[in-house]
């Protein structure tokens, strides 16, 4: 398969989340701005790629607004999957 089309959007959010995956940000950090930074960048990721921004409006949006029962280390790894799947995609591994 060929690699799918991104841009700065879809980069910033895949960076953003990156981050918290790699303990570089913290869970304050991201729990407090994803959702800010979706709705100022969710129509233009849309634009980019609509499956990459929906994985990421809605499946790690909904993974980190339904966090408060894991641990700082189960979020990372519930966070994962989505992200890999982005990875995926954009790689031209998946769909």
């Amino acid at each position: 398969m060929a690699k799918r089309k991104y841009g700065k959007n879809i980069a910033f959010m895949m960076k953003f989340v990156r981050k918290f995956i790699d303990e570089e940000l913290s869970r304050f950090d991201i729990t407090c701005d994803f959702n800010h930074h979706i709705i100022q960048r969710y129509d233009d990721m849309y634009d980019e790629n609509p499956e990459i921004a929906e994985i990421i409006g809605r499946d790690m949006g909904d993974i980190i607004d339904n966090s408060d029962h894991l641990t700082d280390d189960e979020l990372r790894d519930a966070l994962c999957s989505p992200y890999d799947l982005v990875i995926d995609i954009i790689n031209g591994k998946a769909w």
